[in-house]
């Protein structure tokens, strides 16, 4: 009888112990599966943050990560059942194309990503030597339409903002609905190497309209300081009813318009870059800045879309209210986000087939469409959105509205 309650005690030890160290494993178990690390997408930024062209690439790559914040506390990237965190890599480009080129390589090769965001202007030709033979896909955030860029034989790289052709056609809408007795243009655009192929896009687009360009195009240097002769050439063309600046950023805006009212020229200035009214009041002054239009974005205005105000509200909040915003980088990489869960892959091959079959896509500006067949020399591989635009009232920067361009051909 001892023994047999011997036995039975022994036998309770044994079940208990074993109990606890089956509770033990199941709890380790799960604790192990909840300290997984999540997985993680890397995506490349190519953005340019020192060099001339900081005063744009700055702020854009201050959205580019705040529009990875926002898709990240949604849970990430959807592909398969799969929730992927994104991981932004930057690379500088150094406001140079050889330090383009070198970021792309660092991008590409060290790094092993395979999409990337960036860059704009006309850095993008420096890019797709790299990508395309290895078939890693490139969101343009702007592009000058020169060969290389997003044509046929950059068939990884897509245009990710409306860039040159349908910020111009955006402008040119702007402008007959506001300027309606403005048919003729002084044409002004960076001396970067896109004027062969900009000018005749740009004169077909102001014939389409009813409208025209006024004697020689005017090019400058990206890297000018003194944009007096600029103005000279412009208030020359006395036949003009305004002036029409096709790329730049705002510091040569802010220059020209400048020398032009000091002049007495006061015709009216649309700048078809995604730049804030506010930086050419700043060097011009507000007299100056009058009849000035920007294809710029107004922070928490009633007249944007929830997504421009969430993205002002947070860049606000992290980098001041002054901080300009361009949406450019933000709306490539929210458009890549949308192919990528369309593809429901994370191979760039399957993802720019099924890019190139996608109709409509959501931006920050409001629901965009993919097209440029004609412009870029591919099927859908470039973005048509609403355009922000500003300009001057009662000596104030004012939200003018979004412009939808149509469709790029």
């Amino acid at each position: 009888m001892k023994n047999r309650k011997k036995l039975m005690f022994s036998l309770a030890v044994v079940s208990a112990l074993v109990f606890f160290a089956l509770i033990f494993f199941i709890a380790s178990g799960r604790d192990s599966v909840a300290a997984a690390p999540a997985k993680t997408l890397k995506i490349g930024a190519l953005l340019s943050v020192t060099g001339w062209f900081t005063p744009h690439d700055g702020p854009d790559w201050h959205e580019v990560q705040i529009a990875a914040d926002m898709i990240n506390e949604k849970g990430g990237i959807n592909v398969k059942g799969e929730k992927y965190q994104v991981e932004l890599d930057l690379e500088d480009g150094k406001s140079t194309l050889d330090g383009v080129t070198a970021a792309a390589n660092r991008l590409v090769f060290d790094k092993g990503v395979k999409f990337i965001i960036g860059p704009a202007a006309f850095f993008s030709a420096a890019v797709t030597p790299i990508t395309t033979p290895n078939k890693v896909i490139n969101v343009l955030s702007f592009c000058t339409n020169q060969p290389g860029e997003a044509d046929k034989s950059a068939p990884y790289a897509f245009v990710g903002y409306n860039a040159s052709v349908g910020e111009a056609l955006a402008m040119i809408k702007f402008f007959k609905q506001h300027y309606p007795n403005v048919k003729k243009f002084a044409f002004v655009t960076p001396d970067d190497g896109a004027i062969p192929y900009l000018t005749p896009i740009t004169k077909r687009l102001f014939a389409d309209n009813g409208m025209s360009m006024v004697g020689d195009l005017i090019g400058y240097s990206n890297e000018a300081t003194d944009f007096n002769p600029i103005a000279a050439k412009i208030n020359a063309l006395k036949d003009a009813d305004a002036v029409f600046q096709l790329n730049g950023i705002a510091p040569h805006i802010a220059g020209i318009v400048k020398g032009l009212r000091n002049l007495g020229n006061k015709k009216p200035y649309g700048g078809v870059i995604p730049s804030r009214l506010d930086d050419v009041v700043a060097v011009a002054g507000k007299d100056a800045a009058k009849d000035v239009i920007m294809c710029g974005a107004t922070p928490m205005d009633p007249g944007n879309t929830p997504l421009m105000n969430e993205m002002g509200k947070r860049i606000g909040a992290k980098y001041g209210k002054d901080e300009s915003i361009y949406l450019q980088g933000a709306t490539a990489f929210w458009v890549l986000v949308q192919a990528i869960e369309a593809a429901q892959s994370l191979d760039p091959t399957v993802v720019k087939a099924k890019w190139e079959t996608m109709g409509k896509v959501e931006t920050f500006q409001g629901t965009g469409r993919m097209c440029g067949t004609e412009a870029y020399g591919q099927k859908n591989h470039a973005v048509s959105h609403p355009q922000p635009f500003q300009m001057m009232k009662e000596g104030k920067v004012v939200n003018a509205g979004l412009v939808d361009p149509g469709v790029i051909p």
